[in-house]
């Protein structure tokens, strides 16, 4: 049965350790106090102490369960997801290959333990739960990111060619603010519907976030955030609308929305010099296209089915130095701007096809999930697998500066995984 965030089980202390460290260092690496890619060989330095910070937090985890007999249900699950365990377990065999074996090592073990704290996480928490979650991280994002800019500007904004003085908060790169700030409007835009439903209150609270977020957004100059935001907020609406009409609807109306958003992706990918011209970019998405081209034709085709290991090849500074002078880039590049890009070039074509069965899976549950509950909230792990998607096809967030986003795939896919539906406790239950 779920941990519900009010009464016993929701806000017991290991429930509050849990989050507090998962949310923390899900991001870890992308923060702008971390470095990006911190030294292995170093036995007490950042890498390392993350990985124990994961195992005391996985800890926590294992006493949970162990003290209310839910280790049976959490095995069970984890079968009925086997094709997770195969990709994690693809992750730790590549160190046999990788460039840097200690490096996929380190990576693999990150991807494990937010993994398995993340099939928790969506083990004990419903949908409507998360949003509450999301809604505090989201609060904190915002406030020190803004605290970040007006208090330490040259840190809080980007001080480089040409986007000097695009705020980028508490992470690394302002693409990384815009994409995690449109979830997090996401979260507050979804509330404050709710709110202004059944009357209440907070939604007030909601709304001043959601605005703050929007300036964050504004003040970051990322297209990135733009595109993604607009495509969120259509879903929104979309599944507000499905949520009153869906009575109403026919076979053919869904015939006709099909093809009529057919239609309408194949206008935009035969005009995207037109729809990037729209936010001041060129159809080459300001170089990536170069980058993703060299990469496909000189390195991924090197090893293809297997990769290069895990989490390596952009932790070498002659990698991103050779890779800067053949596609003739200012600066080194840091990752490869695409996350299914870079898990080709971590994994292979087999790491990739595990990865998309593991998208696939959670996306079917989740829009079957929405389906069956039709509320707002039953449709918000749908909301977060869309923002993977597209989030993905500029920026790598999949697994490779940080895990966040990956945390939250994995959530959904065991929140949303059918065996669990029976065993949810009611809104009225008052522990798990």
């Amino acid at each position: 049965m779920r941990e519900r965030l009010s009464g016993h089980g929701g806000h017991g202390p290991f429930a509050g350790f849990i989050l507090f460290f998962a949310l923390l260092l899900t991001n870890w690496r992308a923060l702008i106090f971390v470095y990006l890619y911190p030294d292995t060989s170093v036995l007490l330095g950042p890498a390392w102490i993350e990985i124990g910070l994961l195992v005391l937090t996985w800890l926590a985890v294992v006493y949970v369960l162990v003290r209310d007999n839910q280790i049976v249900d959490y095995l069970m699950l984890w079968r009925r997801n086997w094709p997770l365990a195969l990709f994690i377990l693809l992750a730790f065999v590549s160190a046999f290959w990788s460039m840097g074996v200690v490096v996929t090592l380190f990576r693999a073990l990150e991807l494990l333990f937010a993994t398995l704290i993340a099939s928790y996480v969506g083990m004990r928490y419903r949908p409507d739960q998360l949003l509450e979650i999301l809604f505090w991280f989201g609060a904190v994002l915002i406030v020190l990111s803004i605290a970040t800019v007006f208090g330490a500007p040259n840190t809080g904004t980007m001080y480089w060619a040409p986007f000097d003085g695009a705020w980028r908060g508490i992470y690394w790169h302002r693409n990384h603010l815009s994409t995690i700030t449109v979830l997090i409007s996401v979260v507050f835009f979804c509330r404050l519907l709710i709110a202004y439903e059944n009357r209440q209150a907070t939604g007030y609270l909601d709304g001043i976030f959601y605005v703050l977020s929007l300036v964050v957004l504004l003040s970051a100059r990322s297209a990135t955030g733009y595109i993604l935001f607009l495509v969120l907020h259509v879903a929104v609406f979309c599944i507000w609308l499905w949520l009153r009409v869906s009575h109403r609807l026919r076979a053919w109306h869904y015939y006709l929305i099909s093809g009529l958003f057919l239609a309408g992706v194949i206008l935009i990918l035969s005009n995207l010099g037109a729809v990037f011209g729209l936010f001041n970019r060129s159809s080459t998405l300001t170089g990536r296209t170069p980058l993703w081209g060299y990469l496909l034709k000189d390195v991924v085709s090197q090893r293809l089915w297997l990769g290069h290991g895990f989490g390596a090849v952009w932790t070498f500074e002659s990698f991103r130095e050779e890779t800067m002078r053949n596609i003739g880039w200012s600066s080194q590049p840091l990752i490869a701007d695409n996350g299914l890009l870079d898990i080709l070039l971590h994994l292979g074509i087999v790491g990739v096809l595990i990865f998309l069965s593991v998208l696939v899976m959670a996306t079917i549950q989740s829009l079957k999930y929405g389906i069956l509950h039709k509320t707002l909230p039953g449709f918000f792990p749908l909301l977060i697998l869309i923002h993977a998607f597209i989030a993905n096809i500029p920026f790598s967030l999949f697994a490779e500066t940080e895990v966040f986003i990956w945390f939250f795939i994995v959530a959904v896919l065991f929140m949303t995984t059918p065996a669990t539906l029976a065993r949810r406790p009611s809104p009225a239950a008052g522990q798990s």
